[in-house]
């Protein structure tokens, strides 16, 4: 368990008080020993230099020298050069050894002042010793010198008193300091308690904004954050609300899958395509809950290639659901990975009216068919019956079978349309040569192209071996290069390039001829489309050519583009897989 901030603070300051209280009792110490010592040291100069002065030598009164010293516990001996000592106030001269070598002499005999610190020899005490200087072999020297056991008495009455009286300041600061500490914490567990407030959930709290200019700052910085916080989380949670009522008022499925394709959220509309109504599935893994290998299928995709995608799918129910699914790769900044956003429309219905249109133009087509062919066949007799130079009967008999045969490729043209609509993306495919259906292209048109002056020219880039219906891209090239002779202008060309890609095949059909506005090429694969209705009634068309190729391509499950220029010519490109 952390210790709190007292703990922390505290001892450090009780050490760092323990240690600056027991420096200071070191050196108060250290120095009232070193004013006594000076005392003492004086008081030895002063007496030794009166002794000097008040005894006259050479010595011969031995009591005169205690009598001046009477009442002082100060010693006095006087030593001649040689270092016998003349005369001692505590013993006997003639019992003392020589002092020769004593340090306070020898300094006093190089004329200066001798001092020594020492145990005598004498009285067995420590003994402070003071030698005036002598120079002059005819002075003898004096020297003063005291004991210190009642400097050290006095010294230890000092530190006596001293260590209880830093001791009690010690306690009051101590205690005054532990005081401090504790009222600078106050402002810290208001923040500390703010600070759970806020990591509860409770943002409205407010710390109280007291204490010294940093906390406050502290206090004042968390109570901003606290504030902005809320706002946040409350944007957050409008924006939250308004998408749960997006997504719930959705007519498409929305269903929001992670990168192990695990369910994180499915709207209301998703759950009632599937039927899983109220039944959890947060967490669950897709194909599991939704029991659609196709669906898990489609994420998986999105999830490798990283884009968007598109796709139909049909769900086993009965009548069958068809759905169209968008997908959406949502990447994320954190490290939990990418997520799928899956969005599904239910196309049954467009499905139902594409089924009737279809069903609807086959069969008005077939019945169609039928009247049309009788009619061109009672005109074509007519036609031998009449006389040369009849009436007007001739030409109104062509006529009527000029806009009969018309009508009649407007319905075949239908009949095919609707044929490859319904077998979209179940063509059966074979390999086949390129080279032999386009000679049989250029050959049926080349009579057409000669006419115009218009030449026809084939390139192979590769080999030309294919894999796909032969019929339907022999119709969608006969379509392209039917359309390109027709609207270019006499000594144009018309050029078929084959480009074999390894797993697709290109093959473009290019004309210069009168080329197609911008503004008409997004619409020219539409049925019955024209970009020059006129011309167009004039040359012939039906206007379901283009659209006819376009569906001969999406049953390769391939693509076709163009590139044109007003006055440039066009180019068609049809992109065929070869992986089938």
């Amino acid at each position: 368990m952390r210790r709190s901030l007292f703990f922390y603070i505290y001892p450090a300051y009780l050490i760092a008080i323990v240690i600056a209280f027991g420096a200071l009792s070191l050196i108060a110490a250290s120095m009232f020993r070193s004013v006594l010592y000076q005392e003492k040291l004086h008081e030895l100069h002063t007496i030794a230099t009166l002794a000097e002065n008040a005894i006259p030598t050479p010595f011969t009164d031995q009591d005169q020298l205690r009598r001046f010293l009477q009442g002082t516990t100060v010693r006095l001996t006087i030593i001649a050069h040689d270092g016998d000592v003349l005369a001692e106030s505590r013993k006997d001269p003639e019992i003392l050894e020589n002092h020769r070598d004593r340090q306070e002499i020898i300094a006093a005999l190089q004329g200066k002042k001798g001092v020594s610190l020492r145990r005598s020899d004498t009285t067995g005490e420590r003994t402070l010793y003071v030698a005036l200087p002598s120079p002059e072999p005819s002075q003898p020297i004096f020297r003063a010198a005291a004991s210190l056991a009642q400097l050290d008495h006095r010294l230890r009455e000092i530190i006596a008193i001293l260590i209880p009286a830093v001791a009690g300041v010690l306690v009051v600061t101590a205690i005054i300091t532990a005081l401090i500490i504790n009222r600078a914490q106050k402002p810290l567990r208001r923040i500390q308690e703010g600070a759970r407030h806020f990591s509860r959930g409770n943002l409205t709290h407010r710390i109280e904004v007291r204490g010294p200019e940093e906390v406050s700052l502290v206090a004042a910085a968390l109570n901003g954050m606290a504030e902005r916080l809320a706002g946040t989380i409350h944007r957050i949670e409008d924006q939250r609300n308004e998408s749960e009522a997006v997504l719930t008022s959705m007519v498409e499925g929305v269903i929001l899958v992670d990168a192990n394709k695990e369910i994180r959220s499915m709207n209301i509309a998703s759950q009632k395509l599937f039927r899983k109504e109220g039944i959890p599935c947060r967490g669950m893994s897709l194909l599991e809950h939704l029991q659609n290998p196709a669906l898990d299928h489609f994420a998986g995709d999105v999830l490798k290639t990283g884009g968007y995608a598109e796709a139909t799918i049909t769900l086993g129910k009965a009548p069958p659901v068809h759905v169209q699914v968008h997908g959406t790769l949502l990447r994320r900044q954190d490290d939990r990975g990418p997520r799928v956003l899956l969005v599904l429309n239910d196309i049954t219905r467009l499905k139902q009216l594409e089924a009737m249109r279809r069903d609807f133009v086959a069969n008005v087509s077939h019945e169609l068919k039928t009247p049309v062919t009788a009619i061109l066949g009672f005109v074509e007799t007519l036609l031998d019956e009449v006389p040369d130079g009849a009436d007007h009967t001739q030409q109104f008999l062509n006529i009527i079978g000029k806009h009969a045969n018309r009508l009649n490729l407007i319905i075949e043209d239908l009949l095919a349309l609707s044929r490859l609509e319904s077998q979209e993306g179940m063509i059966d495919p074979a390999r086949f040569s390129l080279e032999r259906i386009i000679e049989r292209v250029f050959e049926g048109y080349r009579d057409q192209a000669r006419r115009k002056d218009i030449h026809l020219r084939v390139h192979y880039d590769g080999h030309a071996q294919a894999c796909g219906a032969a019929n339907l891209l022999e119709q969608a090239l006969n379509n392209l290069v039917e359309n390109a002779i027709k609207y270019s202008e006499p000594g144009g060309e018309v050029a078929i390039i084959v480009e074999n890609r390894n797993k697709e095949i290109r093959i473009q059909v290019k004309d210069t001829g009168q080329g197609i506005p911008q503004e008409d090429v997004p619409r020219i694969f539409e049925r019955f489309f024209r970009v020059d209705r006129a011309r167009s009634r004039e040359l012939g068309g039906t206007g379901l050519g283009l659209a006819i190729v376009k569906h001969i391509v999406l049953a390769h499950q391939g693509e076709i583009m163009v590139d044109t220029r007003e006055g440039s010519g066009s180019t068609f490109t049809l992109r065929i897989p070869q992986d089938q």
